[in-house]
């Protein structure tokens, strides 16, 4: 948390590419949502399904870099999910939710390994797309050391604090989890609204113009020199 804050602390102008990407991306409510419901959910287990959960997330992050052609044509044909980082973070919130949900503790050790995996292949896609560096090594090193940081930490923090009934704020918070990545997944999904009138080629102006001579009433139209109107009757010179 202190290095979070330093980096947070540093100004605009002094930050490095690492640094911008650390907040903008590997810090963003997309990323780490289903990062801290996953390190809940290691705590909820035994510590074998822990360990396995663990190293299926690892294992999901190799799959998620040297496969990521593959998965990105499996991602891509879902309708705009490239302008979303291919929905990446929903599906990792949703399936995350879902392992916490399930009363049943057997069903929900099984069920969190594949959550585990899932969300860390998703999480390699993530940083591979999000990247915007050529190829530089130490993005996605940062990326996978922040992420595995927010899951072990989350869960040897509820490890350390357990307490019988944590079971049940745990569910709670799987529910949320998938009702924001429902939420967010479909939003993502809606195409956006065309405007009902066609926008039009010439733009109007912003001021009413002045009416033109053939428009004024009789005692504001121009004349040609001063005094060239009329005087009244009783003034006329014989």
């Amino acid at each position: 948390m202190l290095t979070v804050a330093a980096i947070a602390l540093t100004p605009a102008a002094e930050r490095s590419t690492l640094m911008w990407w650390i907040l903008s991306s590997a810090l963003a409510p997309e990323r780490m949502l289903p990062l801290v419901g996953l390190g809940v959910a290691l705590a909820l287990v035994d510590r074998r399904y822990s360990l396995g959960a663990l190293a299926l997330f690892g294992g999901g992050l190799a799959v998620g870099f040297f496969r990521k052609d593959w998965l990105l044509s499996v991602l891509e044909a879902i309708p705009r999910a490239t302008s979303h980082h291919f929905l990446t973070g929903p599906i990792s919130t949703v399936i995350v939710g879902v392992a916490l949900v399930l009363p049943a503790a057997r069903l929900r050790s099984w069920l969190l390994l594949i959550a585990a995996a899932v969300a860390g292949s998703m999480l390699a896609i993530a940083i591979e797309v999000s990247d915007p560096s050529l190829h530089d090594v130490t993005i996605p090193l940062a990326g996978v050391i922040v992420g595995f940081w927010i899951v072990v930490a989350i869960s040897l923090t509820v490890r350390a604090f357990w307490r019988i009934w944590f079971p049940i704020p745990a569910r709670i918070l799987g529910s949320w989890l998938i009702a924001i990545g429902l939420l967010y997944g479909g939003a993502a999904l809606i195409p956006k609204q065309k405007s009902a009138f066609p926008p039009s080629n010439q733009s109007t102006p912003n001021i009413i113009p002045f009416p033109g001579p053939d428009r004024l009433p009789p005692e504001f139209q121009p004349q040609d020199r001063p005094g060239a109107r009329a005087p009244p009757d009783g003034l006329q010179q014989p």
